[in-house]
């Protein structure tokens, strides 16, 4: 399938230039907090780690591939956690990596409420292969060569949670690359524009035997419409969690997650365009992460349970 078909629905359905769209889109954003928000790094109770693999659009040649990895922990005796993030995401002609160092600092309101702020540091690295585009435009600088970029970059974000609810707020990324066609070259910026900014939630509660989760999230970027995610996930005998989920890019999403022991919870998710794009990505878009916990402690395992 011919890349301007990438470059299309992409326009298309985020009703943005190709060159904004920086910002990672992860179907289980609740089990990926510390990639969406520096905050939430070191709020649980021992060292957690997460691997996430996301294949997009299966069947459209250059549809977008991205890979995760976090790992974060509080300092002992203190309020606060340290974490780092790693995400690589490639879109047809284009690679981003970002690498960022995050610090939170937590705060205790009484026994069951925190609230906590984040700061993350790092970089940007973004490659541009031009010559792999397909475009009647053969004059446009952006499409006659390779440019590669790496740039600081910066996020923050406030995360508020108890036993049952939770609630973040985040912009993972200020600087963005943007083509100055005066030096024909990309540079490390901060657009307004270009500002992608969270807002998400959930809460737990008991229905009969079963725990339910419902959640939401919430994208806002200048110029496009509001984006948001709704799920509902149901926990079956304390170790697995069934769910579906919209988005409001007209798409449906099956969730799942096993928890295997106290230490490893696997997760995966299919999820299936409503639109044109599904006659060409037929095979939809898959998503499988893997979560570990442990700590130093002689008691394995996290020290309270949580579900988020």
């Amino acid at each position: 399938m011919k890349l301007y078909i990438i470059i299309l629905a992409l326009v298309g359905i985020f009703s943005t230039t190709l060159l904004a769209q920086d910002q990672i889109q992860y179907n289980n954003y609740v089990a990926n907090q510390g990639l969406l928000n520096p905050a939430y790094n070191g709020t649980r109770d021992v060292i957690s780690g997460l691997i996430v693999a996301k294949s997009q659009w299966i069947g459209i040649e250059g549809a977008p591939n991205t890979q995760g990895l976090n790992i974060h922990g509080p300092i002992e005796d203190t309020n606060i956690g340290l974490g780092i993030a790693i995400a690589n995401d490639m879109v047809g002609f284009t690679n981003n990596l970002d690498v960022m160092a995050s610090a939170s600092y937590k705060l205790k309101i009484d026994r069951y409420r925190f609230l906590s702020f984040g700061l993350q540091l790092g970089a940007s690295s973004n490659v541009y292969d031009g010559t792999k585009a397909v475009t009647d435009n053969y004059l446009d600088p952006v499409f006659q060569g390779k440019e590669s970029k790496i740039g600081f970059n910066f996020g923050f974000g406030t995360y508020f949670y108890s036993d049952n609810y939770f609630a973040g707020f985040s912009v993972p990324k200020f600087f963005t690359q943007n083509f100055d066609k005066e030096s024909a070259q990309f540079k490390n910026t901060v657009d307004p524009k270009n500002l992608y900014t969270y807002l998400y939630g959930g809460y737990i509660f008991d229905w009969g035997d079963v725990k339910v989760k419902p959640t939401a999230l919430y994208r806002f970027v200048y110029g496009a419409p509001l984006q948001f995610d709704v799920s509902a996930n149901v926990l079956f005998v304390e170790r697995l969690w069934l769910g579906l989920a919209y988005r409001s890019t007209s798409d449906v999403v099956f969730l799942s997650e096993f928890v295997i022991n106290r230490q490893f919870t696997v997760r995966y998710s299919f999820d299936y365009s409503l639109t044109p794009l599904n006659r060409y990505a037929k095979y939809g878009s898959h998503e499988i992460g893997l979560q570990f916990d442990f700590t130093f402690n002689k008691r394995a395992g996290m020290r309270s349970i949580r579900y988020f």
